[in-house]
């Protein structure tokens, strides 16, 4: 019940209630308010796909489904919507049991395990009645939003508008249905519900598993997915072939290559070329995807100084309760383990260490010089995690160099932004604090010495962004707020601590996982990436 209900309560009826004890529910998602701008830096990048999205084949189920179920019942006379519906989402279930049967479950096995795994031995599930229903309600479908199903529709196997099957996706659809006939019996498809043994599906998953596309499918994938971007006229579709075309680029330059290596190369914004691309298009992708690199470096930096300041404030205790500590004694311990950084270390100023970082990079040139040694965005990420992990002492010195890289970055593309419609990475979204805003804010302090950094960094871009927005998100009754402000010192307000903060999924895998599913790709047995 929220606080508003309950108030509304008191006001309709007065009175003393006895009640029970306030239970609120924790949340940790994005406690500093920075992933959004990431996020839109990916849709921009990649539109159409998200970090689930990895095998062409459920893009092709899904379609067939929607046009099995639309035949069927079309056949026997029904035009009704809600029964189609029930029918797609058996045939999802057929074919989500038959891989639990083939020990390859999909995400949300534990709810088919539930509601239809836990039936009596010898004893067929029936589609319909209540233990079906509940499994409707809970089970995970392909076309959620969380997984395929905006996915499906951006990349047009299904119309958003209509819900009917695209023109395009239909050579899919008809191959993989005659691969289906040859496969189950019909009557399982039927309007009428079926009651099913596990022998009777078996069949589904092991001739026509979910990570095995026919050549008719990866052609049409291929053609949605990439090809189509080189008309004008498919919103998304243009920029997704740019991006594609940055990468085969870049691995025509540099041979088989590793995600981590890629996103080196994105950092590093050396445009490749290649034929067949649209040279004006893919330097936007490479703008974009730089300067995602960078974004994702001052948002993990960000966030792994909130974990570092939840452990410090953890430190003493009354009881169960948490000891506040006055921003002085904060600011001086951050200064103390930021000095590993020898540029930190050596500045008396925060000017002297931003300049000092930036002359660091002077030869090779920003942004170039974030993919290099030292200010290696890369490396940078994958130390702020395992210093979380490992030792979080090494947290602020990671987290200075970190902020001095993402300012010397976004000075680079000081009005350089991007095309019309696009994120605004330097600027947009400025209660998210993007990298411009971060940058500025750092030179107004530039003056000051060295360890005030600190005061800017803890008290406005961690305690001051995260009251922000737990006050922001703070209406549907869910305890968001980790650090409060108690007589003069800040206080650690929430019993559990946050866990280890990583980089936000960049799509990057999910697009490379596509691109080999569909023949865009290949992938050698150390786990990088070639062009076919």
């Amino acid at each position: 019940m929220r606080l508003s209900e309950i108030d509304q309560i008191f006001e309709e009826t007065p009175g003393c209630r006895v009640v029970d004890e306030l239970r609120t529910d924790g949340s940790g998602v994005d406690p500093v308010g920075l992933r959004q701008l990431n996020l839109d830096l990916m849709d921009d990048a990649l539109p159409g796909i998200n970090n689930v999205t990895q095998h062409v084949r459920p893009y092709t189920f899904m379609a067939w489904a929607v046009w099995k179920a639309t035949q069927i019942a079309s056949a026997v006379g029904i035009d009704d919507a809600q029964v189609i519906a029930d029918l797609v989402d058996r045939y999802e279930a057929l074919y989500a049991w038959s891989h639990l049967i083939a020990g390859k479950p999909f995400r949300g096995a534990a709810s088919l395990k539930r509601a239809i795994s836990a039936r009596a031995a010898g004893e067929p599930f029936l589609f319909s009645g209540s233990a079906w229903e509940e499994y409707r309600k809970n089970g995970t479908s392909f076309m959620a939003p969380t997984e395929y199903g905006p996915s499906i529709k951006s990349i047009r196997y299904i119309s958003a508008d209509s819900g009917s099957v695209a023109s395009e996706a239909m050579p899919a659809v008809l191959d993989f249905d005659i691969a289906v006939r040859g496969a189950l019996p019909e009557h399982l498809f039927a309007v009428e519900p079926p009651a099913v043994m596990d022998g009777d599906i078996a069949a589904f998953a092991e001739k026509l598993p979910v990570d095995q596309p026919s050549q008719v499918e990866m052609d049409v994938f291929r053609k949605l997915f990439y090809e189509i971007g080189a008309e004008a006229t498919v919103p998304g579709a243009k920029r997704r072939k740019a991006t594609i075309d940055l990468v085969r680029g870049l691995l025509l330059r540099d041979g088989a290559s590793s995600p981590g290596s890629i996103r080196r190369q994105f950092a590093r914004h050396e445009i490749p070329s290649i034929d067949g691309s649209d040279a004006g298009q893919v330097g936007v992708s490479g703008m974009l995807l730089c300067l995602l690199q960078a974004r994702q470096l001052q948002r993990l930096a960000t966030e792994a100084m909130l974990l570092w300041l939840e452990r410090l404030l953890s430190e003493d205790r009354v009881g169960s309760m948490f000891q506040p500590k006055p921003s002085k004694v904060i600011i001086a311990r951050a200064h103390e383990a930021a000095s590993a950084d020898k540029a930190y270390a050596s500045a008396e100023t925060i000017g002297d260490f931003l300049l000092a970082v930036e002359i660091e990079g002077e030869q090779a040139g920003w942004p170039r010089a974030s993919a290099d040694d030292g200010n290696d965005v890369v490396s940078l990420l994958a130390a702020l995690v395992e210093a979380q992990r490992r030792d979080v002492t090494l947290i602020p010195a990671l987290a200075a160099r970190s902020f001095a890289v993402v300012r010397a970055v976004a000075n680079a593309f000081e009005g350089k932004t991007p095309p019309d419609g696009l994120a605004d990475a330097l600027e947009g979204r400025p209660d998210r604090l993007p990298m411009g805003l971060m940058a500025r804010r750092l030179e107004a302090v530039a003056d000051r010495p060295i360890q005030s950094i600190w005061k800017e960094v803890v008290e406005s871009w961690v305690i001051g962004q995260h009251v922000h927005w737990s006050a922001v998100r703070g209406g549907d009754g869910k305890k968001r707020l980790r650090i409060g402000l108690e007589g003069d010192g800040w206080l650690r307000v929430r019993i559990s601590p946050s866990g280890v903060f990583e980089p936000t999924g960049d799509r990057l895998q999910t697009m490379l996982s596509l691109g080999v599913s569909c023949g865009i790709f290949a992938r050698d047995g150390e786990g990088r990436y070639r062009l076919v």
